[in-house]
């Protein structure tokens, strides 16, 4: 709470986000949210562009459509220097205890209440924010996020996943979300981003990852463990057993998280879970002895509950694929790169010749870490100028992008190397039919391993005409050409 003020800058930020979800169908996003907090500290837009790790030019494009916004909304001409005093004008109703307001726009009653914003523990198919009279109080979700990345720059922009991840889980109530895509796509950061988006959604949100491989029961005893806030949770069982033992049967585990995920709005997110799933096979089978995370998943995907399960993983596990047809509760997110966005990091490299910076990400997909990889490069080799970086052919593999791209390629069967091998010795991409005639595989295996390769974002489809064709990103081209060699 600020001195002086009954208004909080996370109550503002809350109902701002209301009126222009409600205006434009879109939530604030990360780089809007940072851009108002500064503003309301008094900070000028130097200070919130370097806050914001955004130029100052982009800060300033940003703020002046959410004057524009919050002008048509409150009436006034709202801009950097009123926008504070712009709030504390507008008529707000009497402070909750819980020091939270509703607030009553004239001519349009929008009240948003911070205590009802959790969907209601009923079927999956009910409202995702509720009003009730009985509770204006708002808990603070707990939070265990020890495994999580630390947040750093994320590269927000017009149509970002973001925005549909929040929009799938806040309104379409989504249970089992997967995203996907190779090292350095942005899996972990978006999700990371994600949870201050949504956290007053949630009671409790838990971040774990996968990558030392544990045995489903040891991952489940951590979520009930946390989830019921006591080790062990006490009673174990809703439907009896030892008092203060942890049951070591799975089918009973699974049952009692089941139970926490119905009586709690709760957030889960397993990171790197292409550690259980096996290397040398086709894309989403489980390493053996890991079978049983796939009813883990197939029950939240399946079971009404009120909470959701994000799975972070290079490709999606196989089953999951079962059941992502039109039912909003489970939806498969592919990440592949930043497109135009990536100049932001281009910029904030110093690199020069910003009129071939379009071929520069074209050339590396867009991937944020391989961008910043080769930027330091240029840096270091060139001075920064990409002209000079791009008229050296082919591309240039450094130390630290090498073990990236063979972590990936070692985890492809021998079919998926045959036709990576295939679509990357040509100059333009090839169709099925002209692949087909190169491979030494059956047609059904062939079919498989295309369909797998397109699971891990390794292979890219091309509509030609009344075929499509496929290709490969030119830095794994030039990877497995160096294998080949």
């Amino acid at each position: 709470m600020l001195p002086g003020s009954p208004m909080d800058i996370q109550d503002v930020l809350q109902w701002t986000d209301a009126q222009i979800l409600a205006k434009t169908g879109k939530h604030l996003d990360s780089l809007q949210r940072c851009t108002l907090e500064q503003v309301w500290q008094g900070h000028k837009y130097p200070e919130i562009a370097k806050a914001c790790n955004r130029s100052e030019d982009h800060i300033k494009q940003v703020a002046r459509e959410l004057w524009k916004l919050l002008s048509d909304i409150l009436g006034e001409n709202v801009k950097k220097s009123n926008f504070r005093s712009a709030m504390e004008r507008y008529e707000f109703s009497k402070l909750s205890n819980s020091g939270h307001f509703n607030l009553v726009q004239k001519g349009n009653i929008n009240n948003f209440c911070t205590a009802t914003s959790h969907p209601p523990k009923t079927p999956q198919n009910s409202p995702s924010i509720h009003t009730s009279n009985e509770d204006n109080t708002q808990q603070k979700p707990r939070l265990d996020l020890r495994d999580a990345p630390e947040i750093k720059t994320f590269y927000n922009y017009p149509n970002s996943p973001l925005t549909a991840l929040e929009n799938s889980i806040a309104h379409q109530n989504c249970r089992l979300l997967t995203i996907t895509g190779m090292t350095g796509t942005g899996k972990s950061a978006i999700a990371r981003h994600l949870i201050p988006q949504i956290q007053t959604q949630f009671d409790r949100i838990i971040w774990r990852s996968l990558r030392t491989s544990p045995p489903l029961e040891t991952t489940l005893k951590n979520l009930i463990q946390f989830l019921s806030n006591q080790n062990p949770p006490n009673p174990p069982l809703p439907r009896g057993g030892e008092e203060g033992v942890f049951p070591a049967n799975t089918d009973v585990q699974l049952s009692i998280l089941i139970e926490y995920l119905r009586d709690n709005r709760c957030l889960i997110i397993l990171d790197d879970v292409q550690q259980i799933l096996s290397s040398g096979q086709l894309a989403g089978n489980y390493k053996p002895g890991y079978e049983n995370y796939g009813t883990l998943f197939k029950l939240i995907g399946e079971i009404p509950h009120n909470s959701c399960l994000i799975l972070n993983s290079w490709e999606p596990p196989s089953d999951i694929l079962t059941f992502t047809d039109d039912n909003s509760a489970v939806c498969l997110l592919q990440l592949t790169g930043l497109g135009e966005a990536a100049t932001e990091i281009l910029r904030e490299k110093g690199l020069l010749d910003e009129e071939y910076w379009p071929e520069l990400i074209e050339l590396y997909q867009g991937n944020p870490l391989w961008l910043k990889l080769v930027a330091q490069t240029i840096k270091n080799l060139f001075s920064g100028r990409v002209s000079q970086y791009l008229s050296y052919q082919p591309v240039f593999l450094s130390d630290e992008l090498r073990p990236i791209l063979q972590h990936h390629y070692q985890r492809l069967s021998e079919i998926e190397k045959q036709a990576i091998a295939l679509i990357g010795n040509e100059i333009e991409p090839i169709s099925f039919t002209q692949l087909m005639a190169k491979c030494q595989g059956s047609q059904g295996e062939l079919f498989k391993a295309i369909q797998s390769l397109d699971r891990r974002g390794t292979i890219a489809k091309l509509s030609h005409e009344t075929e499509t064709v496929f290709t490969i990103p030119p830095v794994l081209k030039q990877y497995v050409k160096m294998v080949a060699e």
